[in-house]
């Protein structure tokens, strides 16, 4: 089946500018939805069936949809764990190598500095995991990043985080899977081997950030959406606007390829969160030592808002001021994807791709009592662990009050 366009006109409604303003009164006159990238995936896959169909979605499709088995749902978990523990280990390994540039181990303003919005019972826990690891400066800087990601692996995880609901899953069963091995060896030396330097590892020439959450409002005079979003990686260049900013995915297995309309649509948005809390923000770098934002730290959000009429009118900055990259951690492969390659470099691509955003906000609205549940993750047959436990002094547990799984 060909995937759909944002130029199809059973896509998207009429575009007209007077709807669109950009006046304080609109603005906190309309309501509007939280809806982040991946439940916007999910909902741009219904919403295209109810444009092609003309079906409305009701109670009875949703509860008779077929559900994947436990199988099925235990492969998913194994994948998910897998693709998280590659992360760290990607996260882990450049921070390790920022500090030997500056000829010591990470501290805790480090680990502050890169994971921008954590509390300190986190940062107190990597440092812990650090003492745990007993590694020291005369070792190989990919062999203490190794073992100080295992330590992190096997010590301070809670599997039973309070957010989740009705397990299906129990939480035995994923701590089962995250602590033995679903990480290969032959993939460990593969990560290795793949490993490159390169400038966003010297803290002089780059602020690296991981798992930045971006929170940005944007403003339709009808309806407005308010976007979460948890950016893998945003590389910050000295001489930036010299060099733009690199904003980096980390996708392993299947979805590790070129993205289609839905993926498209998730980059666009991920690029908007950048433009709105971080590129105003650059000249407030303190490069001194490992460099961040002056004011920015601990549990301080980026939080921004924009109206759909002001974000057209920047549309240059999306192509000037950003590069978006897919990266494989496993073996460091890459994919770029160019705002040609998003459709959004041109005003009209980014009215479309706002229209198209726009369009899948209202349906989700008008059907919201069915679709909220949907998207709702807390209802997911599974929860990985959260990091850190409360009290965390050695190995991973579950909390007190857990909830008996669903059978």
């Amino acid at each position: 089946m060909n995937q759909p366009t944002l130029l199809q006109e059973p896509l998207l409604p009429e575009y007209v500018p007077e709807i669109y303003s950009s006046t304080q009164e609109k603005k906190e006159k309309k309501s509007g939805s939280r809806i982040n990238p991946s439940q916007l995936e999910y909902l741009s896959t219904m919403y295209y069936n109810f444009k092609k169909d003309g079906k409305e979605p009701s109670y009875t499709d949703l509860e008779s949809k077929v559900q994947p088995s436990k199988t099925e749902i235990l492969e998913n978990a194994h994948w998910s764990i897998y693709g998280t523990q590659l992360h760290s280990l990607q996260y882990f390994t450049q921070i390790f190598k920022r500090a030997e540039y500056l000829n010591r181990l990470p501290s805790y303003e480090d680990y502050q500095f890169t994971f921008l919005q954590r509390d300190r019972e986190y940062y107190d826990a990597l440092l812990k995991i650090q003492d745990i690891s007993d590694i020291s400066l005369n070792q190989d800087t990919l062999d203490i990043s190794q073992t100080y990601w295992n330590e992190w692996r096997m010590n301070g995880h809670d599997f039973t985080p309070n957010k989740h609901k009705n397990y299906l899953i129990p939480p035995t069963t994923i701590k089962n899977i995250w602590e033995y091995g679903v990480i290969p060896l032959k993939d460990i030396y593969t990560f290795r081997e793949s490993f490159k330097e390169s400038d966003k590892l010297n803290p002089t020439k780059t602020v690296l950030l991981n798992e930045t959450f971006l929170l940005t409002n944007l403003y339709f005079s009808n309806g407005n959406i308010q976007v979460p979003t948890l950016v893998d990686e945003i590389c910050i260049p000295k001489d930036f606007p010299n060099t733009p900013i690199e904003i980096i995915d980390y996708k392993t297995g299947k979805q590790f390829k070129k993205p289609q309309l839905k993926e498209r649509v998730q980059i666009f948005l991920i690029m908007t969160g950048v433009l709105t809390n971080v590129l105003d923000r650059v000249p407030d770098i303190v490069w001194e030592d490992m460099p961040t934002f002056r004011g920015k730290k601990a549990s301080k959000k980026f939080i921004s808002s924009i109206f759909f009429s002001d974000l057209v009118s920047r549309y240059d900055v999306y192509k000037d001021s950003f590069r978006f990259k897919y990266i494989n951690p496993l073996n460091q492969e890459s994919i770029e994807v160019s705002t040609k390659d998003l459709g959004i470099d041109s005003k009209k691509g980014i009215k479309d791709i706002l229209m198209y955003i726009y369009s899948i906000n209202n349906f989700y609205n008008k059907y919201k009592p069915i679709l909220k549940h949907k998207i709702d993750s807390s209802r997911s047959p599974y929860t990985l662990p959260t990091f850190p436990i409360k009290n965390f002094v050695q190995g991973n547990s579950m909390s007190k009050g857990v909830q008996v799984p669903l059978q």
